[in-house]
């Protein structure tokens, strides 16, 4: 039985808040949905929540910074916490479309 994505963090991260990690669970994964544009969250894609998850629990105290100086003040913002995975997302979509057309214009008799 393959484990849930909550497990799977949960061995990453296991004193994070319960509380928490179901909501950046709930998040990551409305927000690969929309993404990939699905109504159900899909299986494939549940390695890229796991791990968008632990970059929002790491990301925390540091909410959107992706880059710091110390000698000068410089501060740069993560633009989009997904874009790392477009071609994660674009393999889902291929296979996804690949399967949907596997019988387009085959005829069978029975």
């Amino acid at each position: 039985m393959p484990n849930t994505i909550n497990q799977r963090v949960l061995v990453r991260l296991p004193d994070i808040n319960t509380a928490l990690l179901q909501e950046y669970i709930t998040t990551a994964t409305d927000r690969i949905k929309a993404r990939v544009e699905e109504e159900t969250f899909p299986d494939e894609l549940n390695s890229v929540a796991v791990e968008v998850v632990c970059a929002m629990h790491n990301k925390r105290h540091h909410s959107g910074i992706k880059n710091e100086g110390v000698d000068t003040f410089q501060v740069s913002f993560v633009e989009d916490i997904l874009k790392e995975y477009e071609d994660d997302f674009h393999r889902y979509l291929v296979k996804k479309e690949k399967a949907e057309n596997e019988n387009r214009g085959v005829v069978r008799f029975l």
